[in-house]
């Protein structure tokens, strides 16, 4: 299936549209593997390979998420164009996946470009915001919706028009046993993700819920759902017998003044900065990450506080400073943001130092918390349940994938923005005095790692094939493990590669080469 130029220029600007979305509008998950590849393949007419690259690459990625500075290859644009290369090659799933860590690793220093590119774009607005013009700061921000699509087109419109046909006749020339090495390494890989969901997890801590998550799997043959169900009711279980009687509780009205409060922001301005927080991201970059964004959202609302020019210039560049937290939790900062302006605006003793210092201080836990529960746990439960149901060509997998964060995506910004004013400050402090961040990062973690536990069953796909015979009686070495343990290869991979994470700050590089030398020399020498 060759490639035209205007086909190729029609899903280039899709694919960049779908990449965008990341940074640029809103973090929507639409540019995930799971539901961009079956969405790809439904355009290009072949929505069962779409499924099967989207889950693949989905499960290969899972755990390699940019937490904390890293640069882990790109999961999107790897699903993205290796559903596109497999389709093109005929409808070989294998070919998209094998393709995938190479695209990964190229778009994500192209990314890594844009975020440099947009370092010019924040100190251009620095100028603008000096000379309280707002309009041009705002566009300045904007344009990194640019800077993202065009990096991503380029590069796409080059793969997809001119590699397409160098794929075809490389399919042409591999041998069946390097076709069937990708499929084992394609097994193997989702290992990787694993390990890097149980390091960033408190394994040592909650261990025994990853052993209780795979036994369940390996014996009992639950499914990552009804997993995912059992963990959620032991979580609530444990935090609900550890809740003593007299434990404070947050409650709405305790958290409230005594006295009325006067307020300037009305719920309309409210609604505006929750929309306006969908862009907040477009202008990320390495220098002062999404400062610009933060301001960008409560611009209106700050124009509203201070009429006078001073104030407001004063205030727009106060919320440009460095800023970095995840787009999920980082509307309850702007919520408590607004709420100590407001306080400024009216007169009351709030310095500009401690705005500063308060958005600092929740940067941390709210950061932990969006990283760690909603990307590495709530995204990867949903991620897992629907590239189990993908990967059977179940058009349900998908959909079970998106809408959840969809959801979350829509309530965690506008909650977030809502009870951040609201409560002001006195929300965390509640949170912290009532042990309730404690509660759910435990309940998330003992989900999590059972998850994680029986995902690695379902998922890391290996096996030996080595057999020869004793005394007459054929020795089945894969079923000599099986009685041992069933799972065994798998869990013994998982945890080696989670070993060499921890060991080894840099591996991941290493452990994908690595799955792909077993996966190939496996089938080549035909032990695996």
């Amino acid at each position: 299936m060759e490639i035209e130029l205007i086909s190729a220029i029609l899903l280039s600007g899709f694919v960049a549209v779908l990449m965008t979305e990341n940074y640029g509008y809103g973090y929507w998950m639409i540019s995930r593997p799971i539901f961009a590849g079956p969405l790809l393949g439904l355009i290009m007419g072949d929505l069962q390979t779409g499924l099967i690259v989207g889950a693949s690459v989905e499960l290969m990625f899972m755990g390699v998420l940019p937490i904390g500075g890293s640069v882990p290859p790109n999961a999107q644009i790897a699903g993205l164009i290796g559903t596109i290369f497999a389709i093109s090659a005929g409808g070989k799933p294998e070919v998209g996946i094998a393709l995938a860590l190479p695209i990964g690793i190229l778009a994500q220093l192209l990314i890594m470009l844009a975020w440099n590119f947009n370092i010019y774009l924040v100190h251009r607005a620095d100028n603008a915001l000096q000379e309280l013009n707002l309009k041009r700061a705002e566009r300045l921000h904007l344009s990194g919706i640019i800077v993202f699509f065009t990096v991503m087109f380029i590069p796409t419109f080059l793969a997809i028009y001119f590699g397409s046909g160098f794929v075809n006749n490389l399919v042409d020339l591999m041998p069946s046993w390097f076709m069937e090495g990708l499929k084992l390494t394609a097994g193997i890989l989702p290992a990787i993700g694993m390990a890097m969901l149980l390091k960033m997890m408190n394994l040592k801590k909650f261990w025994s819920f990853f052993l209780i998550g795979f036994v369940l799997t390996v014996y009992l043959d639950q499914n990552v759902l009804s997993i995912a169900l059992l963990g959620l009711g032991i979580a609530i279980s444990i935090s609900a017998v550890g809740t003593k009687g007299n434990d404070s509780e947050i409650s709405p009205h305790s958290s409230r003044q005594s006295e009325a409060k006067t307020t300037i922001l009305t719920k309309k301005d409210l609604i505006k900065t929750f929309l306006r927080s969908f862009f907040s991201m477009t202008s990320i970059n390495y220098e002062r990450y999404g400062s610009l964004g933060f301001c960008y959202a409560i611009l209106p609302a700050l124009k509203k506080l201070y009429p006078n020019n001073q104030d407001l210039k004063e205030s727009v560049v106060r919320h440009n400073e460095f800023f970095n937290c995840h787009p999920y939790t980082s509307n309850a900062i702007i919520g408590v943001a607004l709420a100590l302006e407001e306080q400024r605006a009216q007169g009351n003793p709030i310095t500009s130092e401690t705005i500063s210092s308060t958005k600092a201080a929740l940067m941390g836990p709210l950061s932990g918390i969006g990283d760690s529960v909603f990307k590495a746990t709530f995204m990867t439960i949903f991620a897992a349940i629907g590239a189990g149901l993908a990967l059977d060509g179940n058009l349900l997998g998908p959909i079970i994938f998106i809408v959840p964060n969809v959801l979350l995506n829509i309530f965690s910004r506008y909650y977030g923005i809502v009870y951040g004013y609201q409560f002001g400050i006195s929300l965390i402090l509640k949170m912290k005095d009532s042990d309730v961040l404690n509660k759910f990062v435990q309940g998330a973690t003992i989900v999590g790692l059972m998850v994680t536990g029986s995902m690695v069953v379902n998922f890391v796909k290996v096996s030996v094939a080595a057999k020869w015979n004793f005394g007459g009686k054929e020795i089945n070495l894969q079923e000599l493990l099986d009685s041992i343990l069933p799972g065994l290869l798998p869990l013994l991979l998982t945890l080696g590669f989670l070993w060499a994470l921890f060991k080894y700050q840099k591996s991941i590089y290493w452990l994908i080469l690595l799955s792909f030398i077993i996966g190939l020399a496996g089938k080549f020498l035909g032990v695996l």
